[in-house]
């Protein structure tokens, strides 16, 4: 073992784990391309070009670490350190392949490669095991296996056949001029034609952009500045009510009655609240707003007694942050992590509480784990009296890890309703079988839904369905409020945490990866036979951070004075806009403002301006024909920034 591991042969393991660590890197992204086009010459250029373009990193990155493994064997690679120092590199090179490959199999499916927050999420494996296993294929586990074992193979196996170079032809020579040329071809060929493409971000190195995601995190760089200026009052957008002076329930109440046709009775006790949540819910797939899926009949039909809003958005495609925004009205903080694991004990004025203290009895409901990134922990103490998870809901089997169906979490509502006959209460139920892997419902037939040239139908196929079945599973909760007799007497709620993505009309899958209409834009129903007669479509701009204060005024409870949100019916007050963002290894800020909609990616530096009027899927990007309204926008997001910057620093201290 001395003789074949000395310092020279090291060097050699070195030099050919570097080589085909580079070539099989280059290899996983020819995966992503598929096989090459054999029709023309020039389509077979193309081809070398674009591979060219989305490896020339990855080649970098393989010649680095060969570059930093060499220097430690240089530096300490005697006899007897020799075998390790290239054992510690060949088994660091084996398993990067392992992850490329992981790496290109969720770029396919999210649009991006995994990040330190996205691994972050994987410490509760339990309930994403039935979202990972779908994508878990056979080729992609082999792929994952025997990959590394067939390149230690190739390594070995060159080592000993290639003898020590000699005479014209130089293995390293021509190896650093195939890597210096491949590095300056890749630059050229992504300049020219890769900058524009939606899926740009292929070209990265998946390592690096683990390292310098998890560099953000850890070093404080994830906090989001801009350089751009702005004026003291955009900061007014995120002030707390407490600092202006909001018009009394009473009033507000009196102007919504004027424009929705409010009947006048006066309430015997104050409205219930039935406030549902329905994960992973986009406007365009609910088909409440005007859309071509007809996934909620019964939602529609129940929006002949109620308010249907056209412009409301998630802050983030993020359940957690959607959780506190909708409990705390506060903006979630511009950073990676799920705010309910980072702050479990977020200082704020809960709706439940406000509402408790007014004599309601409180519960959550929801047929999934309160486990999930510490969910439980953050709703205790946050004024409910009874939090339920599907560890309560025995009615089924779980039909994924994410939990049991719908139909437990509905059957809980109505329970809950039946033991509160007499008093006013607040109660709030979180879907989950929208949630990734759209596991349908045992024994309900799928119907044939699918409306537009969406790549995945078979993906949106199953998501529609179940969305269907939980429009369903609602029915049976209106039934029941109207079978209680309390439907003149309560206001039930329904809306989207986020979106979801089926790479139409981008080329973006599941959650969270864009603030594009299909994974910011959300439906919002505020339904109340009594408050509503007649079927309202509200077209003013909102979010989830207003939904506290509107929910607090209509029950006629004053907003507190630390919610950032404001009542959607005051338009006095309410800034005719709408935030979002995206956190992954990277920011993308946006906002929407009228008919305009505006995204700032950090990174990189450029925008994008979309008038929704005339171009709703968001394919005309009309920034730098107007580059003016893209310049106010941006000071307005950068005021954001700013605004949430102080906003989370004072809790810091």
């Amino acid at each position: 073992m001395a003789r074949n591991t000395s310092p020279p042969v090291a060097a050699r393991r070195l030099f050919w784990g570097a080589v085909w660590l580079a070539i099989v890197l280059v290899a996983i992204k020819a995966y992503y391309l598929g096989l090459p086009p054999a029709r023309a010459i020039a389509d077979a250029e193309n081809y070398f070009l674009s591979l060219a373009a989305i490896s020339y990193v990855d080649v970098l990155f393989a010649a680095v670490i060969w570059l930093a493994a060499r220097t430690v064997l240089a530096i300490g690679g005697g006899r007897g350190a020799a075998p390790v120092i290239t054992t510690v590199f060949l088994a660091f090179a084996a398993f990067s392949l392992m992850y490329a490959t992981a790496n290109v199999v969720v770029f396919g499916v999210f649009g991006g490669f995994m990040t330190y927050p996205l691994l972050a999420l994987v410490g509760n494996v339990r309930m994403l095991s039935s979202s990972a296993s779908a994508y878990a294929t056979r080729g992609a586990v082999t792929a994952l296996v025997a990959l590394p074992v067939v390149y230690v193979a190739l390594v070995l196996g060159t080592v000993r056949i290639v003898p020590t170079a000699s005479g014209a032809w130089r293995p390293r020579g021509v190896a650093f001029a195939s890597l210096g040329a491949w590095l300056i071809l890749g630059q050229y060929a992504f300049g020219a034609g890769w900058t524009t493409k939606q899926d740009r971000r292929i070209a990265e190195n998946p390592h690096w952009v683990l390292l310098s995601s998890w560099w953000q995190v850890v070093s404080g760089e994830h906090t989001v500045r801009m350089a751009e200026k702005f004026a003291p009052g955009d900061l007014a957008d995120f002030d707390p009510l407490g600092m202006q002076a909001p018009a009394p329930p009473s009033t507000v109440l009196r102007r919504i009655s004027a424009r929705a046709g409010v009947r006048a009775a006066a309430a015997p006790r104050p409205l219930n609240v039935v406030f549902v949540v329905l994960e992973s819910v986009a406007a365009r797939w609910a088909g409440l707003n005007g859309g071509p899926y007809d996934s909620t009949p019964n939602l529609k039909a129940e929006s002949a007694h109620g308010v249907v809003f056209d412009n409301f958005y998630a802050h983030i495609g993020r359940s957690s942050n959607s959780l506190a925004s909708m409990l705390l009205s506060t903006y979630p903080k511009l950073g990676f992590r799920d705010l309910t694991e980072e702050y479990p004990n977020l200082a704020g004025t809960p709706l439940p509480a406000l509402l408790r203290d007014r004599g309601y009895h409180t519960g959550f409901v929801t047929p999934s784990d309160l486990a999930w990134a510490g969910w439980g922990s953050f709703l205790q103490g946050r004024g409910f009296d009874e939090l339920h998870d599907h560890k309560d809901l025995a009615c089924s089997p779980m039909i994924s890890s994410w939990g049991v169906e719908d139909r437990c979490m509905v059957e809980g509502m109505i329970d809950f309703i039946h033991r509160n006959p007499t008093n006013p209460f607040f109660l709030m139920g979180w879907t989950t079988q929208t949630h990734h892997p759209y596991e349908p419902t045992p024994g309900v037939p799928l119907l044939e839904m699918e409306r537009e040239p969406v790549p995945d139908q078979y993906e949106l196929g199953r998501y529609l369905n179940v969305l269907h079945e939980t429009d369903h599973q609602l029915s049976r909760l209106f039934d029941a409020i109207r079978l209680a007799g309390l439907d003149q007497n309560t206001l039930v709620v329904v809306v989207g945490d986020h979106g979801q993505a089926f790479g139409y009309p981008h080329d973006t899958y599941i959650q969270g990866r864009t603030v594009y209409e299909e994974d910011v834009h959300v439906p919002l129903l505020l339904w109340s036979p009594r408050l509503y007669p007649e079927p309202v479509h509200w077209t003013g701009m909102g979010s989830l951070v207003d939904l506290a204060p509107t929910i607090a005024a209509l029950a006629g409870a004053v907003p507190a004075a630390d919610w950032q949100g404001r009542n959607l019916f005051d338009a006095a007050h309410h800034p005719p806009r709408a935030y979002f963002y995206v956190a992954e290894d990277h920011f993308t800020l946006g906002l929407r403002e009228d008919h305009w909609k505006y995204i700032f990616d950090l990174r990189e530096g450029t925008d994008e301006l979309y008038d929704l009027d005339r171009d709703p899927n968001e394919q005309h990007n009309l920034a730098k024909s107007d580059p003016d309204r893209s310049a106010r926008f941006r000071q307005r997001l950068a005021a954001w920034t700013e605004a949430n910057r102080r906003q989370y620093e004072r809790m810091a201290h």
